[in-house]
């Protein structure tokens, strides 16, 4: 007397477990890196605007205006909140999205480029801006570039 068996055996339905296991264990890996990404583009953003607010309210004098960058009100900005920034430039911004940059700040500083002792003078001076952000100002995102004063 024979039956048909139909369905799976139980060893086979421990291997389907196992691999959908697995499979759901990368998806979940995968979602944590995504929401992270998300959360360090949005602060990139942020950092951006406050960027941008800062360049409005003290923009970089043309360089024929330059003759003494390290010493120079006009780059040398000491941190600035972007609650400040946003009253200056009187911008019509809700109080709930004054919220997400509350813990921003712009600065800017300006250093004489390093020489070695061949190097010549090309009168180049490091421009620094920083914006930072967080309780206590941990992460912050910096550009640098070269600005030439006057000869």
């Amino acid at each position: 007397m024979t039956t048909d068996q139909h369905g799976f055996t139980l060893i086979e339905i421990l291997i389907a477990v196992v691999i959908l296991a697995g499979g759901l264990m990368g998806l979940m890996g995968s979602l944590g890196n995504c929401a992270q990404m998300m959360n360090l583009s949005k602060q990139f953003q942020d950092a951006q605007f406050v960027f941008s607010l800062g360049e409005r309210c003290y923009p970089i004098p043309p360089p024929d205006d330059i003759t003494d960058p390290e010493n120079d009100e006009r780059l040398n900005i000491e941190p600035v909140t972007a609650d400040d920034m946003i009253d200056d430039l009187e911008l019509d911004i809700s109080n709930d999205t004054r919220k997400l940059y509350r813990d921003y700040t712009f600065e800017r500083s300006v250093d004489e480029k390093d020489l070695d002792a061949t190097d010549t003078d090309d009168g180049l001076y490091v421009l620094r801006t920083r914006i930072t952000w967080g309780s206590n100002e941990s992460e912050q995102e910096e550009l640098i570039r070269l600005i030439r004063k006057k000869r």
